[in-house]
């Protein structure tokens, strides 16, 4: 009598959408753990925050129904970026957002190619962030997973045992991190107190790894099934993070300790409108410490319209050696700003660019992206990101 073998899973776009909805479900269910562990030695945030990120990926994947894995994590990662407050945003947005461009067109990437391209997505979250292994970070999950999934696959192994290694690696890897010292992010200012507590970034990597081997079995639901996408959107309160304001009088930064990040300037026609962007943009910084921020809001008299003195010292005020990205609210204002970059007895500073993306948007991505460590090109593409984000 013959015995029917089981069919051999493959990684195609409903694998990856299962995978995405496995992972939601996952964050939702450890939440309020992700968020105890943030709490001892960050923020706070990081539970509320992936379960907020990981519902709007829900509803632009339901919504567009990218036809390639490549696509699907291409969104889910530019997704992230753009409705994540805190670091988690950009650094896990960078990792999928990474891995999708590297599998491209891909209709069945195969376990070894899979390796590649989330090797690809840890070393741009290793650029951005500037971690390493040992860091106490989500690098400590994500690099034992990549290097399992590497060799199984290297090996033939099949591809569900090759996904079984990399999730126990992510999980002992996230589990290790109790007993390192924090070198990355805001638990690094506890010093020898951030020893015995597990990182919140690299569990969340673990419980991604984990959706992954149970997506190959068919065993998550997909997205826009019931309770998926309702569930995902259940609104999530923080309590708002105070700031000090960002600009002095006249629309100038006050002056800091330099952080060697790239400068962001804010170019409004309104002081206004620069002021309460800045805010919101502060507010949501989460566990990231802000990079330098200058705005150039408005006339010198305080009038409606763009200057182009304000805007030299404001770029002239953030520059720090990384670049600086200006980031303007309407034409006039990308007028100004390309003329002064054009023009070499202004005085700007050598890597000055202008960044295409909405106002508000891509002022949250582009300080986010900055925050973390990311350099010029990062907070282009992460200003690219947001344009391109789609909200219907």
């Amino acid at each position: 009598m013959t015995t029917m073998q089981p069919e051999a899973p493959v990684l195609d776009a409903a694998c990856f959408q299962r995978w995405l909805a496995e992972t939601t479900r996952l964050v939702r269910r450890d939440a309020e753990r992700l968020t105890e562990l943030d709490a001892v030695i960050g923020d706070g945030d990081h539970g509320a925050n992936l379960v907020r990120g990981f519902g709007a990926v829900t509803a632009a994947v339901t919504e567009t129904r990218p036809r390639t894995p490549g696509a699907l994590l291409t969104l889910a990662g530019s997704t992230l970026t753009n409705t994540v407050g805190g670091a988690s945003g950009p650094l896990f947005g960078t990792a999928l957002r990474r891995t999708g461009k590297v599998l491209g067109d891909t209709e069945r990437p195969t376990a070894g190619e899979l390796g590649a391209a989330l090797g690809a997505g840890l070393r741009s979250v290793q650029k951005l962030g500037g971690a390493e292994v040992g860091d106490a970070t989500m690098v400590d999950a994500l690099a034992p997973a990549v290097l399992a999934l590497a060799d199984a696959a290297e090996a033939g192994r099949p591809l569900r045992e090759a996904l079984d290694e990399a999730s126990k690696a992510a999980r002992a890897g996230a589990d290790v991190t109790a007993g390192l010292q924090a070198r990355k992010g805001r638990a690094s200012y506890l010093g020898e107190r951030s020893v015995g507590h597990q990182d919140a970034g690299a569990n969340s990597v673990a419980l991604l790894m984990e959706a992954l081997r149970t997506a190959v079995d068919g065993a998550a639901g997909d997205l826009g099934a019931e309770g998926g996408t309702d569930a995902a959107r259940e609104p999530v309160t923080e309590e708002p993070v105070v700031e000090e304001p960002v600009a002095g009088e006249g629309g100038r930064a006050r002056a800091g300790v330099s952080t060697g990040r790239v400068g962001v300037v804010l170019v409004s026609h309104s002081k206004a409108v620069a002021e309460s962007v800045a805010e919101l943009t502060r507010a949501l910084l989460g566990s990231a410490e802000p990079g330098p921020l200058a705005l150039a809001g408005g006339t010198a008299d305080g009038g409606i319209g763009t200057s182009a003195a304000l805007i030299r010292e404001a770029v002239r005020t953030v520059d720090e050696g990384r670049g600086v990205a200006v980031l303007c609210d309407m034409g006039s204002a990308v007028l100004t700003v390309n003329s002064l970059i054009g023009d070499e007895e202004a005085g700007l500073p050598a890597g000055t660019r202008i960044v295409d993306a909405p106002f508000l948007e891509g002022a949250v991505a582009i300080t986010l992206t900055s925050a973390v460590g990311g350099d010029l090109d990062a907070v282009v593409a992460a200003a690219a990101d947001a344009r391109d984000y789609r909200k219907r």
